[in-house]
């Protein structure tokens, strides 16, 4: 994680030919008001409850006025759960705890209630630059979630194939696979890797985790791919908050390009928050009459949660080969029994899947041709933003030829 941008003393450059950038503001009318008249893209918070203001503007940029009604929880939610967020706060003397939150954070500023909407707005645009230039650039981390709709639908084995196949696309060093089945995942145990999350110490103290103790916390597979992942601990779904977990992902996606998160089934505290907040939620189901419709009502209250943010995606896993018979239906006839595109279908490969967890690898390295290898190929590259893998393999091709 960056560290914080602090800007004080720095001289403020001319306005002028500087685009403003929109911001959510916590101020009083007159203040929100004032800032309106200069920069139309000013989001009034003052009716919004802070953690509706966390989930919807974390992250962004943010505009504080000490002693309005919930600005200190707000920013110490921000400090904890959205520590990328960049703020501004205006106040003549901040309290010292209020001033080590400001420090957890990305970028911050302070100025005097004395000071004039051009100079918010100028310090605002400088923090937002400011921020862009310590990433190296603007934030491209995508964090895909993989949930069951019943339990053995084989989802453990679809992040980690996917993880492996975007590390083959993208390159080594860049995918993190993050196993959230904290009570009793199985990631670990699959690939032989080291559990080495420390929940307890997440728990107790989210707003402590950062870059360099994320680095501690992950293994890396031979392949290139990182994983996270906690030892076994009947108690560990109560000791996980919501806050730890997003604090968690936070700072996972911010040292990462690509997080593939392992999802439990069952509803957790901080479930929907992540299904919310994630760029694509996928839904795993098999193709049996109950699993397909336990898959459609999971998918239809994940849309409801999402709102305008992209749909499910549903993925029927171990299907048989075309070449083999089976008593079965065809998948379009699934499609019209639960009224729902099925957007994946991941052919069955059980002897490889199986010698692959025998062997700690990904079945790719197992056996390259399945089946099941190619049509997770398939879904990575269909799932994937458009350009993403063209402009990673891009880069990387580059970076070759200047070796």
């Amino acid at each position: 994680m960056s560290a914080a941008v602090k800007l004080q003393g720095v001289p403020a450059p001319a306005t002028a030919g500087r685009s403003m950038p929109s911001m959510a503001v916590l101020a009083t009318q007159e203040r929100v008001a004032e800032l309106k008249t200069l920069c139309p893209d000013v989001q009034d918070l003052s009716q919004v409850q802070p953690a509706d203001v966390v989930q919807r503007h974390g992250g962004g940029l943010l505009l504080i006025e000490q002693g309005l009604p919930g600005w200190d929880q707000l920013l110490l939610m921000l400090a904890v759960e959205r520590p990328s967020t960049a703020v501004v706060v205006v106040s003549d003397q901040l309290p010292a705890h209020m001033v080590r939150a400001l420090m957890k954070l990305e970028a911050w500023d302070v100025l005097a209630v004395s000071a004039s909407a051009g100079d918010l707005l100028e310090t605002a645009a400088r923090l937002s630059d400011a921020r862009t230039e310590t990433k190296g650039g603007a934030a491209t981390s995508v964090c895909w979630a993989f949930r069951g709709a019943v339990g053995g639908a084989g989802v453990s084995t679809l992040a980690i194939e996917s993880s492996f196949a975007l590390a083959r696309l993208v390159g080594p060093g860049k995918v993190c696979l993050v196993d959230l089945n904290l009570a009793d995942g199985m990631t670990a145990s699959f690939l032989e890797a080291v559990p080495k999350l420390d929940l307890p110490a997440l728990s107790s103290a989210p707003e402590r985790l950062d870059a360099r103790l994320l680095a501690a916390w992950c293994w890396q597979h031979e392949d290139g791919v990182s994983i996270i992942a906690s030892p076994r601990n009947p108690e560990a779904d109560l000791m996980a908050s919501e806050a730890a977990v997003l604090r968690l992902l936070d700072v996972t996606c911010a040292a990462f390009p690509y997080v593939i998160l392992d999802m439990p089934r069952h509803m957790m505290p901080w479930t929907k928050s992540v299904l919310s907040a994630v760029d694509q939620a996928v839904i795993v189901s098999e193709l049996t009459v109950p699993s397909l419709h336990a898959a459609a009502d999971m998918c239809r209250d994940i849309d409801a949660l999402r709102g305008e943010g992209s749909k499910a995606r549903l993925v029927l896993n171990r299907m048989f080969q075309k070449k083999q018979f089976r008593a079965g239906f065809p998948v379009d006839q699934a499609e019209k029994a639960i009224e729902r595109k099925i957007d994946v279908t991941v052919t069955s490969d059980w002897d490889a899947a199986r010698t692959a967890v025998n062997l700690g690898k990904p079945v790719a390295n197992v056996k390259p041709k399945s089946a099941l290898v190619m049509d997770v190929d398939n879904m990575v590259r269909k799932f994937a933003p458009e350009g993403m893998i063209e402009n990673s393999q891009t880069t990387r091709t580059a970076k070759k030829a200047r070796a």
